[in-house]
């Protein structure tokens, strides 16, 4: 299922972003996603990790952009709404504490970034409700 249009409760259609993921970056966040779908404390962002790969591209290792936010990217990331910049590293969750900065794909923010370009943003709410917005500023 690739679409470009998700309609929310309120009718309007949202335009989401494309995402482009790597064959084995897919094959592990599959099995991430899968496990912690029983998790309640990260079945929602586990649950929206496995709806971007469903979306999303796939392509050989070798062809994915540079300027694509992968597993290990090391990404600057900007708030849209309060102006803040930020650096993170997306990890798988067994890595979260090897690494400062360090951004679970199965948090809110990691499965909303992952598969993102450079220059792409995201909007969604948060758990309590609260809206949240980030663009990727740059990936390396």
């Amino acid at each position: 299922m690739n679409t470009d249009q998700v309609t929310p409760h309120h009718d309007l259609p949202v335009k989401l972003p494309p995402v482009i993921f790597s064959e084995t970056d897919r094959e592990r966040l599959v099995s991430v996603a899968t496990a912690a779908l029983t998790d309640r404390r990260v079945s929602p962002a586990a649950s929206n990790l496995l709806r971007e790969i469903c979306r999303a591209s796939i392509v050989p290792d070798d062809q994915l952009p540079t300027n694509v936010v992968a597993v290990h990217s090391h990404v600057d990331v900007h708030d849209n709404l309060t102006g803040a910049n930020s650096q993170i590293v997306l990890v798988f969750p067994d890595e979260k504490c090897a690494k400062p900065n360090a951004v679970s794909v199965l948090t809110p923010l990691g499965a909303a970034l992952v598969g993102l370009s450079e220059g792409a943003s995201v909007d969604w709410c948060t758990a309590s409700g609260d809206r949240s917005s980030k663009t990727v500023f740059r990936c390396r």
